[in-house]
């Protein structure tokens, strides 16, 4: 196949591996999705209404007017490699005809240089550079992808304005530590978009376990969409991180499903097994920040995400200041006594009522 012919949908991901240089382009691919690409790794995919198909005399059903606009992302960072096989195997099967596009979706493979290095990130955490972050930030390359991101999706959402689709964005990671749900949501909560119960059912029936909601503004790729928005948004954390092609694809089944029949015109809550799953629902209790270098965790390094602390517990101590848990119990989620100075060392939750 030569380069002028190659399927933008089935190249997706090597083109990003093999760093080959990406100018903004697009066509209609033979399956009969027209593509665009904005930038190395964000391919816009649009169903084509019609039953000819550039390049083909194959004759396709007509598919129904979008009812989303969708952004599924991955590889914000680098290393967390299953969610990208994920999303790598789906356009792969759209492509080859094996899964039927029916939503306008923006595929976001989010940092590059980090997947191709294999590292988490380069010179700064690219979830920690959205909704306004990136501007008080020195110019790097991951600033400029931070910027770069937020342009394009803005357009893409700004494109069909007036359609009037229901927004989404799924945003896949997987976590660098145990957790005692493996499979958790962060769902941005801003009180000018709560999420509503058919959200959270539908993530619950992909097999996520716990849901975890956060009113306070963030700076989350996820928060961006869901605040700016008004999208269904989430940060999904699909267990633990893992080379390519030493991820156990089966273990993201449900999430694969729960996709694949979002995309192809279904609900995502529309198992096929019939079941009905509940997701443990938390809340922000309070976030552990980290201020001055004389930080200290009081949490051992291999602590699982939701792991339970009494009322009382003294978890951390900066200076003259200590967090105490208040609650009868509390639950620490994304530890981390290493962060920079002025982020967050860990998440504190309780049960939602």
């Amino acid at each position: 196949m030569t380069d002028a012919n190659r399927s933008a949908l089935h190249h997706w991901l090597s083109d990003v591996r093999e760093s080959r240089p990406t100018e903004c382009s697009e066509g209609i691919d033979p399956c009969g999705v027209r593509w665009q690409r904005h930038a190395e790794g964000v391919l816009e995919l649009t169903p084509v209404n019609t039953g000819q198909v550039t390049g083909t005399t194959r004759t396709t059903d007509k598919p129904g007017r979008p009812r989303f606009d969708a952004i599924l992302s991955c590889g914000i960072h680098g290393d967390e490699t299953a969610p990208i096989e994920i999303v790598d195997r789906m356009l792969r099967d759209i492509a080859d005809g094996h899964l039927t596009l029916r939503e306008r979706v923006l595929v976001v493979l989010g940092n590059p240089d980090a997947v191709r290095a294999g590292k988490r990130y380069l010179e700064y955490d690219l979830n920690r550079l959205f909704h306004g972050a990136h501007a008080k930030r020195p110019e790097s390359p991951a600033v400029q992808r931070a910027r770069e991101l937020e342009v394009i999706v803005a357009q893409f959402f700004d494109a069909s304005r007036g359609a009037r689709r229901l927004r989404r964005h799924v945003d896949m990671h997987t976590a660098i530590r145990a957790s005692l749900f493996p499979r958790f949501a962060v769902v941005p909560s801003p009180p000018q978009h709560p999420p509503g119960d058919d959200w959270i059912e539908a993530l619950s029936a992909a097999e996520i376990e716990a849901v975890m909601f956060t009113e306070q503004p963030s700076v989350t790729f996820s928060y961006y969409t869901c605040a700016h928005f008004g999208a269904q948004s989430c940060t999904l954390e699909l267990g633990k991180v893992a080379p390519f092609g030493q991820n156990r694809l089966a273990d993201f089944a449900g999430i694969d499903a729960a996709l694949r029949r979002w995309l192809s015109g279904g609900e995502m809550g529309a198992r096929d097994d019939g079941k009905v799953l509940h997701a443990r629902r938390f809340r922000v209790a309070a976030e552990i920040v980290r201020r001055t270098d004389a930080f200290v965790l009081n949490v051992a390094a291999d602590t699982p995400n939701f792991t339970p602390y009494a009322v009382g517990t003294v978890l951390a101590r900066d200076g003259e200041t200590t967090y105490t848990v208040s609650h009868p119990e509390e639950r620490i989620v994304f530890p981390n006594p290493d962060v920079a100075n002025g982020l967050r060392a860990g998440v504190m939750v309780v049960p939602d009522a």
